[in-house]
């Protein structure tokens, strides 16, 4: 019987070889693979407690008003505050925020499709939010892109005292607070 020995560029191919096997086959114990690539990012829910102790008419979860042009403003529903700073847009414009289901912190920003020349300042409390079994390091704002289907991430930031989530638009769609 022939002992047949690797030499070292033999058996450096075969390591590459096995590694790529593991990831391209989707081997969920491999060393490369990541946690958030496997998650499925899901749209905050609010807590039964809170929905319990609120009453809310329809009418309650729609905002609107005329920002101006050259000087800004703010508009603020439940706990989504818009802070548009001057010269956003060229015209005074209507903006709205529209809660479609009280249960999810998921917000509808209008007029939708609008484009800012100036980013937009979104803050969204989710101090109301059932937080059992969400990792709280992973809240985040998103919009939702009806080309892909897909929520995409805005760059925002957490503040895990005051349990807010503060970001800036560049456009007006649907917006959600979500969590892997």
């Amino acid at each position: 019987m022939k002992h047949f020995k690797l030499n070292s560029f033999a058996y450096t191919a075969l390591s590459i070889f096995v590694l790529a096997v593991f990831i391209f086959a989707g081997c969920s114990q491999s060393p490369l693979s990541s946690d958030s690539e496997s998650a499925t990012p899901h749209i905050l829910q609010r807590s039964a407690s809170f929905l319990s102790s609120a009453q809310f008419d329809p009418a309650n979860l729609h905002a609107e008003k005329v920002i101006s042009a050259q000087q800004g403003g703010q508009l603020t529903l439940m706990d989504v505050i818009l802070d548009v700073p001057p010269g956003a847009l060229d015209n005074d414009t209507l903006f709205s925020i529209d809660i479609p289901d009280i249960n999810a912190f998921y917000n509808e920003f209008g007029t939708n499709g609008l484009v800012f020349k100036q980013p937009v300042k979104v803050t969204m409390s989710y101090r109301n939010a059932d937080l059992s079994g969400v990792n709280e390091n992973t809240i985040r704002i998103a919009w939702f892109n009806k080309a892909t289907g897909d929520y995409e991430d805005v760059f925002c930031t957490v503040d895990f005292v005051n349990k807010t989530v503060t970001g800036y638009l560049n456009h007006f769609s649907a917006y959600a607070l979500i969590s892997d």
